[in-house]
């Protein structure tokens, strides 16, 4: 799924119904931040553990071919990344992978473990 727009407001009242696919909000990240002034993704704030991630516009589509500045983005359930290996060789708390806009090399986030996650830790 590509994030094609990220908005920082949601108000279920005021917000367009897209033609296709899904908003998404409520998501939260893991090991960075959000730019808004340039829609892409940033290192994270100082202090900021798991800023919330901005409402995201995706659309499934099995034929898409992710451009040079996406980062294959993991979303997880939990923040322990943790769970039993199913037989699609991924974690049973890996959800699905987001593609997110960003001016940095995939390596930088990987290096960082950067994540979306759908809850925080207790």
């Amino acid at each position: 799924a590509a994030a094609e727009r990220a908005d920082t407001e949601f108000d279920d009242q005021e917000y367009p119904k897209p033609d296709d696919g899904v908003l998404v909000h409520g998501l939260y990240m893991d090991s960075a931040s959000w730019n808004v002034e340039e829609n892409v993704l940033a290192d994270a704030r100082t202090g900021d553990m798991n800023p919330p991630m901005p409402i995201m516009h995706l659309l499934p589509d099995p034929e898409y071919e992710a451009e040079e500045d996406r980062y294959d983005c993991p979303l997880y359930k939990t923040s322990e990344r943790a769970g039993t290996l199913s037989t699609t060789g991924h974690s049973t708390n890996f959800v699905i992978k987001c593609l997110l806009p960003s001016n940095m090399d995939s390596d930088h986030w990987i290096g960082k473990g950067t994540a979306l996650l759908c809850q925080l830790s207790q």
